[in-house]
């Protein structure tokens, strides 16, 4: 008999096939997809480009409506006039209060300020020796070697934990004379008259020697290291930045303007470098008075930058900036209004140039504008206008420290450093506060090596020194009246300020039978060191002193040695305690 139960279940399958066949002819079914194309009838785009409007009355409505016809009959701004007065700074004064003339052509401004004397070095004494050797042969007395060698033999003097310095010392002692001190012999006359009372040279070797020799050795070194001739530079070891002022030539209502820059110590200088402000005059060098007026005309070429909108209806957008991408929240009024002046007044803005020389303190007072149509528009600083006076919206504008009765918007061009190649840290000290201890850390990282550059400094000395045999054998704990420091932190107590009771400022103090600082940043002060409290701030400070190279204007290469000051590593702690008990075992396991 057939199996109904299977004829049934049959049959619904055949019912769901057929269904299923009638939906794929009933509803559309996409079996492959196409990209869909434009097909031009035509091979002109003539008319394309036109586009041409079904209804040209509406768009003039439109016009109407948003007030497009209410226009200004403005023309395009062929030609502009820049009225300016300029002035040059020639004398520079220090934060000590000493001035002296200053030559913009000569060298940067960052290498008349920053340039320090050469520390006397074994390196440097060698260096000096070896070029008089090569100089005295060069010139027939190489003979007289001997002599030199004698009478200025090198007494180096490295500390022991020099390893670099210690053989430095083994390897040119007794190869070269000590040729700082030839230098200065030279200059005083002192080796000339010990030849001649000796009678070791002839007449011409001695006229030789004096002339020739002595003036090429001087040119090579001046030539070499770049030296101020006062032996002065503008570095304030309490603030441990650099305090300057140009003064400028033209005194106004019987007053000297000066620009200042009393917190440099970044090794560059730029405009925003400097603040205005006026003194008394001086009167300790006269400079003539260079002010001028010049009038320079300018075609005005609009203003471009990538990305901004063409003025042209078909012209293609480069598309080098995405606008929507821009993220602005409620409170981002600023990117709001950058986005809208690029793509709303972008069109509305001409760009002058305005040359000027190096050591220029600039005043631009009236730009006179000619359009196409033959009209003048006079454009006046922002700040005289009364209608907008309260706002003194001004671009590179130098802070004025005084409210003066005229203000200005100057500008000075600083004869500044465009490239500069820097050694390594000849030193390196990281000032760092303790608030654990109440003082602050001034750790030398990097000491000078009497083989040229720095050495560094690594440390590490245990907290307490171990006790071996005690007393009482039976103790089990011991006294310590104070944990150790490594040698390197030397630190800076705080002090009352003279008449001061609330005031302070860090005083250097010194370690218990610790060695003195190595370094010239913390040993240029004597007998004591301080340094105002504001200077170390939470971050602490890294003051580093290098060997600075560039190559000014004229082609001329210059070498100096200058500071910089930068950001610290944050606060720390020494592990400096006091009165403390400590197990015995304890202090054994540990050391």
């Amino acid at each position: 008999m057939p199996n109904f139960s299977e004829f049934h279940k049959l049959k619904a399958n055949a019912n769901l096939a057929s269904t299923i066949f009638d939906k794929r002819f009933q509803e559309p079914f996409i079996s492959n997809r196409n990209r869909l194309e434009g097909l031009p009838r035509q091979a002109e785009f003539e008319k394309s480009l036109r586009a041409e409007i079904a209804d040209p009355m509406w768009m003039l409505t439109r016009q109407w409506q948003l007030g497009e016809f209410q226009g200004e009959d403005a023309g395009t701004a062929c030609q502009a006039k820049v009225l300016s007065e300029e002035q040059q700074p020639g004398v520079l004064t220090y934060g000590n209060n000493k001035s002296r003339l200053f030559d913009p052509y000569r060298s940067p401004l960052e290498t008349e300020v920053e340039s320090e004397p050469l520390q006397v070095t074994l390196h440097l004494q060698v260096q000096m020796g070896r070029q008089f050797l090569r100089i005295l042969g060069a010139n027939g007395l190489g003979t007289h070697r001997d002599y030199f060698l004698n009478r200025y033999p090198l007494v180096p003097e490295v500390r022991e934990q020099d390893r670099e310095g210690v053989l430095f010392a083994q390897t040119v002692s007794g190869k070269f004379p000590d040729g700082y001190r030839l230098l200065w012999d030279f200059r005083s006359g002192l080796l000339s008259e010990m030849i001649l009372a000796e009678g070791l040279m002839s007449d011409e070797e001695l006229l030789t020697l004096r002339t020739t020799v002595a003036s090429q050795f001087e040119s090579w070194f001046k030539n070499l290291y770049h030296q101020n001739e006062s032996q002065e530079n503008a570095w304030i070891p309490e603030r441990m930045e650099y305090n300057f002022q140009l003064e400028m030539p033209h005194p106004e209502a019987g007053k000297t303007v000066v620009l200042e820059a009393d917190q440099y110590a970044s090794g560059k200088l730029d405009w925003n470098s400097f603040d205005e402000n006026i003194k008394n005059a001086s009167g300790q060098i006269k400079q003539a008075d260079n002010l001028k007026s010049t009038v320079q005309t300018f075609i005005p070429a609009p203003l471009h930058y990538s990305g901004i909108p063409h003025p042209r209806f078909w012209q293609m957008e480069e598309g080098q900036v995405d606008f929507s991408k821009i993220q602005s929240g409620t409170t981002g009024l600023l990117s709001m209004l950058v986005m809208e002046y690029g793509i709303t007044y972008s069109n509305d803005w001409f760009v002058l140039p305005l040359p000027m020389k190096i050591n220029t303190y600039c005043e631009v007072k009236n730009i006179l504008v000619t359009d196409v149509f033959g009209q003048h528009i006079l454009i006046s600083p922002t700040f005289t206008d009364p209608e907008v006076s309260w706002q003194e919206f001004a671009v590179f504008r130098h802070t004025e420290r005084q409210n003066l009765s005229s203000p200005r918007n100057r500008f000075y061009l600083a004869p500044s450093l465009l490239k500069i190649q820097q050694s390594d840290p000849l030193e390196k000290v990281n000032f760092m506060r303790d608030e654990m201890s109440n003082m602050v850390w001034a750790i030398e990282n990097t000491v000078p090596s009497s083989a040229g550059g720095g050495r560094p400094v690594k440390l590490n000395r245990p907290r307490f020194d171990p006790l071996e045999n005690p007393d009482n054998p039976e103790s089990k704990i011991r006294y310590l009246a104070g944990t150790n420091v490594p040698e390197n932190w030397i630190p800076f107590i705080p002090v009352h300020k003279p008449d001061s009771q609330q005031e302070i400022r860090l005083q250097r103090a010194k370690i218990p039978n610790a060695p003195a600082p190595e370094s010239l940043l913390l040993r240029e002060q004597q007998p004591v060191h301080f340094i105002e409290e504001e200077e170390v701030p939470r971050a602490g400070v890294i003051v580093n002193r290098t060997f600075k190279r560039t190559r000014w204007i004229d082609g001329k290469t210059i070498l100096w040695v200058g500071r910089t000051k930068t950001t610290g590593r944050g606060e720390g702690w020494s592990g400096l305690m006091f009165d403390r008990i400590l197990p015995i075992e304890k202090s054994k396991q540990e050391l």
